[in-house]
C-alpha cells in the first residue's frame, strides 16, 4: 500500500532511445518513434522550469515550483500552502528524496508513494515513456473526425518504473498523448487513468497543460494537475544533489 508523503511535483522529459534488443524495424520501430514523439510533446526542452498546481478530490491544493535538468532530473520547491512552503523534492532517474525544513536529514522515498488524492509521485515526476517503458504492440483505432489514433501497449524496462504496464492512447501524426491506463505490478489490475488535456501553445509546441488523474483503487476520485509559466532555463548541476536540498532558499 502506498503511504502519503509531504511531496508533489512534475517533470516530463524527452529522451530518444533505441530498443534494447538492437535496431528495430516495422511496427516496433514506428512505436518507438511514437514514444519519442509523445515525450517531445510533453516536454519543451531538456532544461526548463514551470509552476505546477495540484488539486485533490477533497479540494486540497498545492502550488509548486519545478526545475527540470538533463531530461532525467527534477527539483521541486513547495510554494503553497504556507505550512508546506520550503519543502523540496529531488528526483534523479528512479531515485527520489524529500527534505522538510526544520529536520536534519534528507530522506529517501519511493516514487510510488502516494502524493495527493490518487496521484503518486511518479505520475507527476517521472513518466518518461521512451526511457522507462518497452513497446510491446501498436493498435490502430478509429479516431474522431478521421484523426489517426493509436494505442501503444507498454511494459516497464525495469522494476524502477512505477507501473508494470501502460496502455497509452496517442492522437494525430504528432502523437499527442490523450490518455493512459496504468497497471499494478501484476500487469492486470488497473490502478488509475490519466487524461492529458488543456492543450495550448507552450514554448513552440502544442502541449497538454492539464492532467486529470482518476483513481480506480479509491472509488474514482479525481486529482487535477495544472502546469503554467514554462521557461527555458538551466539549473546548476550542484542543485541536483540530495545534500543541496537543505541549502535551497
Amino acid at each position: 500500500m502506498m503511504r502519503s508523503i509531504p511531496g508533489r511535483r512534475f517533470a516530463a522529459a524527452c529522451l530518444c532511445l533505441a530498443l534494447a534488443s538492437g535496431p528495430a524495424s516495422g511496427p516496433r520501430a514506428e512505436g518507438m518513434t511514437l514514444l519519442e514523439k509523445v515525450d517531445t510533446v510533453r516536454a519543451p526542452a531538456d532544461d526548463f522550469t514551470f509552476i505546477a498546481a495540484v488539486t485533490g478530490p477533497d479540494g486540497e491544493r498545492l502550488k509548486l515550483s519545478v526545475r527540470v535538468g538533463g531530461r532525467t532530473k527534477s527539483l521541486v520547491r513547495y510554494l503553497e500552502p504556507r505550512r508546506s512552503a520550503g519543502r523540496s523534492l529531488l528526483f534523479i532517474e528512479h531515485n527520489m528524496w524529500v527534505y522538510v525544513p526544520g529536520t536534519r536529514q534528507v530522506l529517501r522515498i519511493s516514487p510510488q508513494q502516494r502524493v495527493l488524492g490518487g496521484v503518486a509521485s511518479a505520475d507527476v515526476a517521472r513518466m518518461v515513456f521512451s526511457l522507462d517503458y518497452r513497446l510491446d504492440s501498436v493498435e490502430e483505432l478509429a479516431g474522431e473526425g478521421g484523426e489517426r489514433r493509436r494505442r501503444l501497449n507498454l511494459s516497464r524496462r525495469s522494476k524502477g518504473a512505477a507501473y508494470a504496464r501502460i496502455e497509452l492512447l496517442a492522437g494525430g501524426e504528432e502523437a499527442r498523448p490523450l490518455e493512459a491506463d496504468l497497471f499494478a505490478a501484476t500487469g492486470r489490475r488497473r490502478l488509475k487513468t490519466t487524461y492529458f488535456e488543456g492543450y495550448r501553445e507552450v514554448l513552440g509546441g502544442w502541449r497538454p497543460t492539464v492532467l486529470r488523474v482518476i483513481d480506480h483503487v479509491k472509488g474514482g476520485g479525481e486529482t487535477i494537475l495544472e502546469y503554467s509559466d514554462f521557461v527555458l532555463e538551466d539549473t546548476p548541476d550542484a542543485w541536483f544533489q540530495p545534500t543541496y536540498l537543505k541549502r535551497l532558499r
